[in-house]
């Protein structure tokens, strides 16, 4: 009996260092050697070498926004005991609509929330409360557009970079370029610097559909591409041999010559107006708003569609937005079509209300030499405010100019006694 358990006691014993051996054998395989990681970590890396490696601390944005990242992103595990210091970058997923960051021209005026993580060892690991507390993004603008939000947030237990432009009218892609640093709160000196690049704006017709057009077809406007440059303009007019063409939209038909036109944004919707709304709460309203108002060289014929409102209306006004005042417009009722017709060669914002209005009424007070302001691009960087130092080193060299001056003054006064 005595040497059968002492058998078993020797088997056991003998199976008991194979498992541990396998496991220590399988541990090795899994762990990526330290040489490895230090050449994938190289700070000097070109833009080349950093889209081919996933680890390099200068990782590009097409990288970031590849398919290959936006998978990882939304997929990488939740590990805790990962130390971002060894992080080279952060991978860029797809937004729930399927836009991805530097492949898609984002829309002016809309947010944009793009999935995150970080790269560490060439892997994507996610970003959570834990493992990022002792680190803090930093946002640099390089090119010399801006956004009105561009930062990384958490959002129910995902952080996201968030990206939103201003409501501008553009007739071609705005290049803009941010550089995206993780740096210790313990010191500046960053973890790795990543250059995020994309556009926003809108695009132009497409060609094949501007191929595709005979004489007196009618021209859809898509608010996916409501660009038409002057080269398309002239190849449209031309096919139309130089007479009258019509443009539509969404509840709208604009019948005028286009030859010779310059590039215009043609972007069109039915939102209201909030200044409108908020001065004529109890009027009912439909709106028909053109955000870049391009102008045309001739005069047409603008058609609105009101069939929708036609039968609730008792009376129908038709009205021009401009300036924070309302004119009105002398409108052509057509009982056939249901629409309300007028010539101009602006395409503006426009509305029909079911009671009068007084021409010329003011809705809200404008100031004349700042009512474009919307449409310039501000250098603003909210992630980054200024400290205050520059502003004191200004104000400390003027006050040293000012002494200077003063005492010039009083040395001309001595010398001419």
């Amino acid at each position: 009996m005595k040497k059968v358990l002492a058998m078993m006691l020797a088997a056991a014993t003998t199976l008991s260092i194979g498992v541990t051996a396998l496991a220590d054998d399988i541990t090795t395989l899994e762990d990526p050697t330290s040489s490895s990681s230090s050449e994938e970590s190289s700070s000097e890396s070109s833009s080349e070498e950093s889209s081919s490696e996933a680890s390099s601390s200068e990782v590009s944005s097409s990288e970031a926004s590849s398919s290959e990242t936006s998978s990882d992103a939304t997929s990488s595990d939740v590990v805790t005991d990962v130390d971002f210091k060894d992080a080279t970058g952060i991978a860029i997923g797809a937004d729930e609509d399927g836009v991805v960051l530097g492949d898609d021209i984002l829309e002016p005026g809309t947010e944009y929330k793009f999935p995150v993580s970080m790269i560490v060892d060439g892997k994507s690991v996610k970003i959570t409360d834990e493992n990022i507390k002792d680190f803090k993004f930093r946002y640099s603008k390089v090119s010399t557009k801006g956004m009105s939000r561009f930062e990384i947030e958490e959002h129910k237990g995902q952080y996201y970079l968030y990206v939103e432009s201003r409501d501008t009218m553009t007739t071609k892609p705005v290049d803009v370029k941010y550089n995206v640093k993780l740096t210790p709160k313990s010191t500046t000196l960053p973890v790795f610097s990543q250059e995020v690049k994309f556009q926003y704006g809108y695009e132009e017709m497409g060609g094949d559909y501007i191929d595709s057009l005979d004489k007196g077809d009618t021209v859809e406007i898509d608010n996916s591409n409501p660009v038409i440059t002057a080269s398309q303009f002239n190849k449209i007019a031309k096919i139309n041999d130089y007479k009258n063409v019509t443009l539509a939209g969404n509840g709208w038909e604009f019948t005028v010559n286009v030859s010779d036109e310059s590039t215009k944004n043609l972007t069109h919707s039915n939102a209201g107006i909030k200044e409108v709304l908020s001065k004529f709460p109890d009027q009912d309203f439909k709106f028909f708003t053109f955000g870049a108002k391009p102008t045309f060289s001739g005069t047409g014929k603008l058609s609105l569609d009101v069939d929708d409102i036609v039968d609730d209306f008792d009376k129908m006004y038709t009205y021009r937005y401009a300036d924070g005042k309302l004119y009105r417009i002398n409108a052509t009722f057509d009982a056939d079509e249901n629409t309300l017709s007028f010539r101009t060669n602006k395409l503006d914002n426009f509305l029909v209300t079911n009671e009068l209005i007084k021409d010329g009424t003011v809705v809200t007070e404008v100031d004349n030499d700042n009512s474009s302001s919307s449409d310039k691009e501000e250098n603003t960087d909210k992630n980054n405010p200024t400290t205050g130092a520059n502003d004191m080193i200004n104000v400390a060299v003027m006050a040293a100019i000012a002494s200077l001056a003063a005492a010039g003054t009083m040395v001309t006064k001595k010398l001419s006694k």
